[in-house]
């Protein structure tokens, strides 16, 4: 990532965000469907740019994955902003969460967050060993500003779309991975009245109909609860 992706996060998702300095390790909270053992899937959470892990448990979310998906361990990520600032986060995901989960034979392996959760699992598949992930739940996902959206939209879609002199670096490499297609399965769900509409609405161009959902509401929890809800019945156990 170029020092751009910082300011630009900064702008757009962080005005509020607290200037936390990162650690060693990503610090993480685990949570086991079964104690004792380890389940096939594991979930992994990456917060929005406000919270800091905690609100999956506050606002209900790692219950709602117990309910829905029961047989699913949880583990849920403190990687905030200070991760992004330093470019290191998509390294840290890697050694100290997937490689371990690789390691202690788990099957299948989701990402997922929203606002800047769902834009650094994005990130970590295009930039990321993809290879162990099984999918990403991206929900109302930061995906660049106005100037490469616009690019986009005047290219006829993300599918035509060429990098050009629109956008930053890691912008135009992010939407370049994302049309050109990765393996892992991507889902994606956001409000109608989410500022991260525009950019949301570009990607479902590139993801089949089904594995896309839109339903009324903004930025915020509430509409994550019910997006989370929804597509977990939707995606395959």
């Amino acid at each position: 990532m170029t020092p751009g992706l910082m300011l630009l996060l900064v702008a757009m998702l962080a005005g509020c965000a607290v200037n936390r300095p990162t650690e060693g390790e990503l610090p993480a909270d685990r949570f086991s469907a079964n104690a004792g053992q380890r389940a096939a899937t594991l979930l992994v959470l990456l917060p929005g740019a406000r919270d800091q892990g905690d609100g999956f448990v506050r606002e209900g979310v790692v219950d709602l994955v117990r309910t829905e998906r029961p047989n699913w361990d949880v583990v849920v990520v403190d990687a905030h902003m200070g991760y992004y600032r330093e470019r290191s986060l998509v390294e840290r995901l890697e050694q100290d969460i997937i490689e371990p989960a690789v390691d202690a034979g788990y099957a299948h392996i989701w990402l997922s967050g929203p606002s800047l959760g769902g834009f650094g699992s994005l990130l970590y598949l295009c930039e990321g060993d993809s290879t162990p992930i099984t999918g990403v739940i991206a929900l109302a996902p930061f995906l660049g500003g106005r100037s490469i959206l616009a690019d986009i939209e005047r290219a006829g879609g993300p599918a035509t779309w060429e990098a050009g002199a629109a956008g930053r670096d890691f912008e135009q490499a992010v939407w370049t991975c994302l049309r050109d297609g990765v393996s892992p399965q991507i889902w994606l769900g956001w409000g109608r009245s989410d500022r991260m509409d525009r950019g949301n609405r570009l990607l479902a161009e590139l993801l089949p109909e089904e594995r896309v959902l839109v339903i009324d509401g903004g930025h915020r929890w509430s509409t994550w609860r019910e997006l989370w809800e929804t597509l977990f019945e939707r995606i395959p156990d």
